[in-house]
């Protein structure tokens, strides 16, 4: 009975790290397809508790431009201007480079690493698979469920849960031919206040 017990855990042991090994393959598919692009563009559509919307963002090297609603994001890798054209006001800040968020960070967002998160398999049918990751630095709270396609690693859909609050951002297109990224012109927005927080 002990030896039939023990060959039941190695053997549940060997499907855990089968399935383990899986979820990073997909990733690395999921950063390989990403990277080869180089300079894209990604169309997409976010949905939230009462807030629905569409936008897009251009990514070339580390810099990169979010366009959505009605607010602009640029980025040279380093610094962040968020112009908010309702208020006329622009933000500016350092650049989080560890930030993976679609929203924050689209350079990054599709780029996780086994050191840095933990990552399980949670749904998964013939053409799409989803992940759960979750921060391994216990001071990064929230969830993040990742949609992709298993083959190709192409992602189809990314969703943020914290606590109550879950945003779904659907990736509608990615273009490979319109990489060129929109850089910030002070400008372009003589009128608007400018608040730095550096």
């Amino acid at each position: 009975m002990r030896r039939f017990i023990t060959s039941i855990c190695l053997l549940m042991l060997s499907w855990s790290a089968a399935a383990e090994e899986g979820v990073w393959q997909i990733l690395q598919r999921v950063s390989d397809y990403m990277g080869s692009q180089k300079g894209y563009e990604v169309r997409f559509a976010i949905k939230a508790e009462g807030y629905n919307t569409e936008g897009r963002y251009c990514v070339k090297g580390d810099s990169y431009y979010i366009e959505v609603a009605d607010a602009e994001v640029y980025s040279d890798g380093k610094v962040r201007y968020e112009v908010d054209n309702l208020r006329h006001e622009i933000n500016v800040d350092n650049m989080d480079s560890n930030s993976r968020n679609i929203m924050d960070n689209p350079t990054r967002c599709f780029d996780f690493v086994e050191e840095d998160y933990t990552a399980e398999i949670v749904k998964q049918s013939t053409d799409e698979v989803t992940l759960c990751l979750q921060a391994k630095d216990k001071s990064v709270e929230g969830e993040i469920y990742l949609t992709v396609n298993p083959d190709s690693g192409a992602p189809q859909r990314v969703e943020y849960l914290l606590y109550d609050d879950r945003m779904c951002v659907e990736v509608v297109a990615i273009n490979r031919a319109a990489g060129n990224v929109k850089n910030f012109a002070r400008s372009a927005y003589k009128d608007y206040e400018m608040i730095d927080f550096r």
